[in-house]
């Protein structure tokens, strides 16, 4: 650790999106693995052995876990102690409808208040800037010098591109279970503008933002000229940074995507792109797609088929025009280890979305030294050097849902006509070095947590 103690132990509360695992397992609650980096970032600060800062903890929850936990109705907060050998923090469980995260509730605001009573905090750090309850912290904080805002989705940008150029009659569409849940592409982009009036208030309201982009630090500064915008890389998830990626064990023509469940991740624009690859070209015709995350295409039995939802229904009747039923796999939810053991498999890790800051997902495959192809939108730039870190394609203000397609099968195609290049060492490989290169840099956890503790200092002074 590169942190030197300074003799006065800092009040840090971070307030999460998601309970960390280590709480989970303390109160016996189950949870979803991501945003795994959080609980990596705490390891460092907290375990480190210069640091004199142990992070506490506030998160929200639904009312069943409320009830489950024998929370306080009249606060709304379940305060808690985490003891463990060398480690012992405060955690704070807030309830919040984390059904849905567009719709903002002022009784968060008392809940931030009496949580900001009890904890007496020199920094607050949220976790996120599109949250209700980050909103209801910047209120509720009094001092904005005390507020740092952590920014990861950018609500603003991802709703003016969540529908990802795909046709005005699908986004408009309702399934049986979208007319149910009124929950149509249209309703779900609308809840990212009402998620992003939230952001833009927080961000007005903070006194110091966290990115790790140009693409973050342009919206901040553009929202409030005023705030303090610090810079720190992201620690990416403990199993990441042990092994590489080999061409000798990979599956030849296997394309692993991390996520396909919504029109931002753009999984549409990969099947037309590998649907016509294998009409078109022989030599790939044999490619198959691998998907983490929950399939929304499985339509097996009565029960299945009336929970699709619209986007389900759309990438059903893109495999089905390209006869790719039988090409794709969805593997469900991967934990660290599964996702890593997905990456090494593959030949090719795709990110093919419409618009990211900087995906975890594709410093994850950078630091095992994966092939890469992916659209260069957001803040992907900061972490990606085009040309250099893998394959990739510019998607423009003009770009129609055929062309973005289009680039993105002729980045494929690139991606294994330059395996054949190369006296010594193929274009693939050389990229893919350079990939493994940078991530270190940028996802070098001592860096990280010396970065992250000098910026907590320099709000306190």
């Amino acid at each position: 650790m590169l942190t030197k103690k300074t003799g006065k132990k800092m009040k840090v509360l971070w307030i999460c999106n998601l309970i960390l695992p280590r709480i989970a397992g303390h109160l016996g609650i189950s949870v979803i693995p991501k945003e795994g980096w959080v609980e990596s970032l705490f390891n460092a600060i907290a375990l480190g052995v210069d640091s004199d800062i142990v992070p506490n903890i506030a998160f929200p929850v639904d009312k069943r876990t409320f009830r489950k936990l024998g929370g306080d109705k009249k606060t709304g907060v379940i305060t808690g102690k985490y003891e463990e050998k060398e480690l012992s923090f405060t955690y704070y469980a807030f309830l919040e409808n984390v059904r849905n995260e567009s719709v903002y509730e002022d009784v968060l605001e008392e809940r931030m208040r009496y949580i900001f009573e009890c904890e007496k905090p020199d920094i607050v750090h949220a976790f996120g800037s599109e949250f209700p309850h980050t909103l209801a912290a910047a209120r509720a904080i009094g001092d904005p010098g005390k507020f740092l805002i952590g920014l990861q989705g950018i609500c603003e940008v991802y709703a003016e591109k969540y529908a990802a150029h795909m046709p005005p009659e699908i986004v408009a569409r309702y399934t049986f279970r979208d007319r149910l849940k009124n929950d149509s592409i249209y309703r779900q982009q609308q809840k990212y503008f009402m998620r992003a009036d939230n952001e833009r208030e927080a961000i007005e309201l903070a006194g110091h933002a966290l990115g790790r982009t140009a693409f973050d630090k342009e919206f901040a500064l553009g929202i409030n000229p005023g705030i303090e915008y610090h810079h720190a890389g992201e620690t990416l998830r403990e199993p990441f940074y042990r092994g590489a990626w080999m061409k000798n064990t990979a599956e030849r023509h296997r394309i692993f995507v991390s996520q396909a469940d919504y029109p931002l991740k753009g999984f549409h624009y990969l099947l037309k792109a590998v649907g016509e690859l294998i009409q078109e070209n022989e030599e790939l015709s044999d490619l198959e797609l691998y998907v983490a995350g929950n399939s929304i295409v499985g339509y097996d039995s009565l029960v299945k088929k009336i929970k699709i939802s619209s986007y389900g229904k759309y990438l059903i009747d893109l495999m089905r025009e390209y006869d790719l039923s039988s090409r794709v796999h969805f593997l469900g939810r991967l934990n660290a280890e599964k996702m890593k053991e997905q990456l090494i498999k593959c030949d090719t890790f795709v990110c093919c979305s419409a618009c990211e800051n900087s995906p975890n997902s594709v410093g994850e495959a950078q630091m095992l030294q994966v092939p890469i192809v992916t659209s260069l939108v957001g803040g992907i730039s900061s972490i990606f050097t085009p040309g250099e870190d893998g394959f990739s394609y510019d998607v423009e203000p003009e770009d129609t849902l055929e062309s973005v397609s289009d680039k993105l099968k002729a980045t494929l195609v690139e991606r294994y006509e330059r395996e054949k290049e190369g006296d010594f060492i193929s274009e693939v490989d050389r990229r893919r070095h350079n990939a493994g290169f940078h991530a270190r840099e940028n996802h070098n956890p001592e860096k990280n947590v010396h970065d992250m503790i000098a910026i907590y200092r320099s709000i306190c002074r």
